[in-house]
């Protein structure tokens, strides 16, 4: 049978969607999003296995079922990708830090008027919501307890997310801080973010947000340029040196938990962004300094990248989130 799609709501609606349905029968949901910045109609599959369709804002719905078609073709190789791929969706046993030399065991511990009960005993405690679910998330020494519904695993990833994202936001940057300052990089400010494609990015002070890297790079040499900050925001590619400037860095909270080797490879890396902002000879002598092994480091940090697990996989849909 052929893939077949269905008309997607009209733009106005609260929550816009577009159905696919395989050869197969399977019935896939895209959400669409509307971009004043988009020549064109894209659809995006992220790693949890969500759809995105990002169409132009002028775009009437018309254009937007015509276009649905062309991506058919595309949607079945990379749909059974996904699903040779993808981890299961099961939570962790335990989660390690190694920064701090720490893990956390992961428990399912009742029901949340339990948890409630229990919150007076805990160190830190985190209430998340997805509709009308609810869990709690209460943590002591070496344990993290879950109280919600059981069956809920999605549930049960966004209270670990936001718990790990909470312990990068107060372990990365005095890390990361405390390395600048012994190598006498110049650093404004450090933020720990939710990035969807890539461990960090850097930008002078007094610039924009990191540039997408340019065209006429190689397609994994572009991955890495994604994943580990791409280009600078300076709007040139030749061998500037910006040691005397000022620059920010921003780092993923999934880099806590990189082994710790691999974690300070990738804060050298953006730290070097900041006096070569590209990555041409210049930018790789420079991280040589720092990181000796750093193209075996680069590779270790893409295989991470595609082996996170499910738990901690970017999510296509925060805004449902809470």
């Amino acid at each position: 049978m052929p893939a077949k799609t269905a008309a997607p709501l009209p733009p106005d609606a609260q929550n816009p969607t577009a159905d696919f349905i395989l050869a197969d029968g399977t019935r896939l949901t895209a959400r669409v999003r509307r971009s004043s910045r988009a020549r064109q109609a894209r659809l995006s599959l992220a790693p949890d296995g969500g759809l995105l369709l990002t169409v132009p804002g002028r775009w009437p719905p018309a254009a937007v079922e015509q276009a649905l078609p062309h991506f058919l073709p595309w949607l079945e190789r990379a749909w059974r990708r996904h699903q040779r791929h993808a981890p299961e969706a099961v939570l962790p046993r335990a989660i390690v830090l190694p920064l701090p030399g720490l893990e956390f065991q992961v428990e399912m511990s009742g029901d949340l008027a339990e948890g409630r009960r229990r919150s007076q005993a805990c160190t830190r405690s985190l209430l998340v919501s997805r509709g009308a679910r609810r869990l709690l998330l209460l943590e002591t020494p070496g344990r993290l307890r879950l109280f919600g519904p059981p069956e809920d695993a999605a549930l049960g990833a966004l209270a670990l997310r936001r718990w790990c994202r909470g312990q990068a936001a107060r372990l990365l940057p005095p890390h990361l801080l405390q390395l600048a300052a012994g190598a006498g990089f110049s650093l404004a400010g450090v933020s720990v973010r939710d990035q969807r494609g890539r461990w960090g990015s850097c930008s002078r002070a007094g610039h924009g947000a990191p540039a997408r890297p340019r065209g006429g790079v190689s397609g994994f040499r572009a991955f890495l340029d994604k994943l580990l900050g791409g280009e600078n925001d300076s709007g040139g590619t030749g061998n500037r040196d910006t040691s005397a400037a000022a620059g920010r860095i921003n780092l993923n909270w999934r880099a806590l938990l990189l082994p710790v080797p691999l974690l300070e490879h990738l804060c050298w890396h953006e730290l070097c962004h900041l006096r070569q902002m590209n990555h041409s000879p210049a930018f790789r002598a420079e991280l040589a300094r720092f990181s000796p092994q750093w193209p075996d480091m680069e590779k270790a940090l893409t295989r991470a990248w595609r082996e996170l697990p499910w738990w901690a996989l970017p999510v296509s849909d925060p805004d449902g989130e809470r």
